[in-house]
Order: structure tokens, then C-alpha cells, then sequence
């Protein structure tokens, strides 16, 4: 799998063989082309993030920080070495509840969340999130998941956009500002 933009363009990146269903270069390129300039010099936070495909690529695009959380980290620590220095990333290698229950009141500017389908962690991500206020006013959560998983959110988040792309719907979640 590549990079799909900014300065580590068609870099190639790791992915483990089994265990994690990475997000498809022309799926990350869509999600990039809709956020566009807002993940320059973000606060970002990759959940789920198996290879880090989506922070790395967030990263290259001009992100400040990326914070990663992965339960088996190996192949995203590989990517980590092989595209970047260590002082721009944190890595929590442990469940997603945990780790989100761990980072308090960090607020971020866009969390990527791309769980594995069929067992309802899409909502209890989002609900976590909101929970433990990750989400600065006026961010962006990017949730990918099945179109076949109906996702009830907490009131302090809206969908903004949703695209469908195969078997995988990705869900646009601002931030309501009060």
C-alpha cells in the first residue's frame, strides 16, 4: 500500500497480513480531497489505526501531531521508522476504551476511527469521544464503518457528509459549537 498525497507521495507502507482491513489508497484520497486544508497543522488522532495508514497520510499532508491507538502496534511502528521522526507521534499500544479513557481531555482537530465492522465499536468510539471531550469545538470526526451498521450519536455531534464507497461507509461527524 502507498501514500496517496503530500510529502510522502507513492511511499510504501506496511501492512500486516491478516487482522486489520486497511483503508484503500482511493478511499483515503476521497476522505483527503473532503477535508482538504483542515489537516494542515492539526491535532490528529487515528483510532483503530492498524497500520497507520490514515495518520501517516494525514502526516504527509501537513498535520502537526498524529497520536495512534492500535492494540498490536509491530506494523505501525515499522511505518512510523520508515516515514518519520518520533517526536511528532504518540502510539497507545492498547484497546481503543482504554486508550481514549487515557488521553482525558486532549482535545484533537480530526480523529480518524476506522473499527472492525459487526461489533458496534463505530458507536461506542464516537460516545467515548464525546465522553472524555477529544474533539476540539469545531472539529472532525472521520468514522468509517458498514453501511449495514445504523450508528446513534451523542447530541454534540453532527453528519456533515457521508459517502458510500463498496462495503464501506464513511461517516462526517462535526463538532457542534456552543
Amino acid at each position: 500500500m502507498r501514500i496517496v498525497g503530500g510529502m510522502w507521495r507513492g511511499r510504501f507502507i506496511k501492512v500486516p497480513k491478516k487482522g486489520i482491513r486497511p483503508t484503500k489508497g482511493i478511499v483515503r484520497g476521497a476522505i483527503f480531497n473532503i477535508i482538504g486544508a483542515s489537516i494542515r497543522r492539526a491535532e490528529v488522532l487515528d483510532v483503530f489505526a492498524g497500520s497507520g495508514a490514515l495518520g501517516l497520510e494525514a502526516m504527509s499532508r501537513g498535520a502537526e501531531r498524529c497520536t495512534f491507538i492500535e492494540r498490536i502496534p509491530k506494523c505501525l511502528f515499522q511505518n512510523i521508522e520508515s516515514l518519520t521522526t518520533k517526536k511528532a507521534v504518540k502510539v497507545l499500544a492498547e484497546d481503543f476504551r482504554s486508550a481514549l479513557r487515557k488521553l482525558g481531555k486532549t482535545e484533537f482537530d480530526v480523529i480518524f476511527a476506522d473499527p472492525p465492522y459487526k461489533k458496534q465499536y463505530a458507536e461506542k468510539a464516537v460516545f467515548l469521544i464525546a465522553r472524555h471531550g477529544l474533539l476540539r469545538n469545531g472539529g472532525m470526526i472521520v468514522l468509517e464503518h458498514s453501511p449495514l451498521e445504523n450508528i446513534s450519536l451523542p447530541d454534540l455531534f453532527a453528519i456533515f457528509k457521508r459517502k458510500k464507497y463498496g462495503d464501506t461507509t464513511v461517516s462526517f461527524l462535526e463538532h457542534r459549537k456552543h
